[in-house]
């Protein structure tokens, strides 16, 4: 970069403004208070709300004082560090730990932006001998049509955006059209018996009737509702009703032919699959407390196949997707294990900018010590 360019930006009033000392001090104090009080929130509303609240790109505390969200702070640190580097650092030798700190710093703030964006939390529940081709979403759900063709779905899904009251979704290849009446993101749901018998709606477990509820503390215990009318030339509107707990998916006839539908977590296709072979867990003597769990599983990825063996802080690793060994459960089939999935392109960034923070560092402290020592040798 040209050097009487960066000496003309780096007194520019702009660039002035923008590395004053006060923005870096009040993004500091503004992280310090987000926070403490994202901590205090938590406690009563739950994590994901604390996160949605205080830790995205603006918030409004108490109702009446404006505060940026810590991305937006994060951000405007981000912008601070480059412009550092662009406009302010001296091209020379003697101040490259001072780049490569100045980088590595560079690089962690981008890495946490890639997380929070790209990164991807899920979950995979299995029991012995069955194998799972997706993972499915703690918080967000779907309406999902499909229909089976052997061991393949096709399947049709819409997340929670798209379920505005008012919508109409296209159901192709069906000649179906829905529209969405009423989502509630909590809800109660009322069987047949409560309402006298009467069912308005197309429901596969007798409910009659749903009711808003507040949201739950926890987001993953929230159970939403959806009202739809599903429109079809040549035969009368039918109203369907999905709720979130039910446990089977309703059958419809769309265009001659049977499709099955749910309100259900947000599923997530996985690149390979997973058989669990065998689920083990070790007791404390004398109590029902797991002491450690492990599953035996096979890891099918197209023509080929391998055992893995995934258990507690040893998770797999593979293709970008990280399981973790998370928790078990009991259902019907027997013991079930779950597996926290996540992927998360960012994943190595903060290591790496962590060595290049320690390592400028390092390099910085070199390059200074070697220049003490020859000046005093001069002397």
């Amino acid at each position: 970069m040209n050097i009487a360019f960066r000496q003309t930006m780096r007194h520019h009033p702009v660039t002035k403004a923008i590395l004053h000392p006060l923005i870096t001090l009040g993004g500091l104090l503004a992280l310090l208070l987000l926070i403490f009080f994202g901590t205090l929130y938590q406690a009563d509303h739950g994590l994901y709300e604390a996160q949605h609240r205080f830790f995205g790109y603006g918030l409004l505390l108490g109702g009446w004082f404006p505060m940026p969200g810590a991305s937006t702070v994060l951000w405007v640190l981000s912008i601070q560090v480059a412009v550092t580097m662009l406009c302010v650092l001296p091209l020379v030798w003697k101040k490259a730990g001072l780049w490569i700190v100045h980088g590595g710093l560079l690089l962690l703030l981008v890495g946490g932006f890639i997380t929070q964006m790209m990164s991807q939390e899920s979950q995979l529940t299995l029991a012995e001998g069955e194998t799972g081709h997706f993972t499915t979403a703690y918080h967000e759900w779907e309406a999902a049509f499909w229909k089976t063709h052997g061991d393949t779905n096709e399947v049709l899904a819409w997340g929670e955006d798209a379920l505005r009251p008012g919508k109409m979704l296209d159901l192709t290849p069906y000649p179906v059209k829905l529209t969405v009446e009423q989502y509630l993101g909590n809800a109660e749901a009322f069987t047949d018996r409560i309402s006298g018998g009467k069912l308005p709606f197309i429901n596969a477990s007798g409910i009659a009737y749903i009711e808003a509820r507040k949201p739950e503390k926890e987001v993953t215990a929230n159970a939403p509702g959806l009202i739809a009318t599903l429109s079809e030339q040549g035969r009368p509107d039918r109203k369907i009703l999905l709720y979130g707990l039910e446990d089977k998916p309703l059958m419809l006839q769309l265009g001659g032919e049977w499709v099955f539908c749910q309100l259900r977590r947000k599923h997530y296709p996985l690149p390979f699959s997973l058989r669990l072979n065998k689920f083990v867990r070790d007791l404390h003597p004398g109590t029902e407390i797991a002491k450690s769990y492990e599953s035996y599983a096979d890891l099918q990825d197209g023509l080929s196949s391998r055992s893995v063996k995934i258990w507690m802080n040893n998770p797999l690793r593979y293709r970008g997707y990280t399981l973790f060994q998370a928790s078990f459960g009991q259902d019907p089939k027997g013991l079930t294990s779950t597996f926290a999935t996540v992927t998360n392109p960012g994943r190595v960034l903060p290591y790496v900018s962590s060595l290049m923070v320690f390592g400028g560092m390092l390099l910085h402290f070199i390059i200074r010590f070697v220049g003490y020592v020859k000046r005093t040798a001069r002397k």
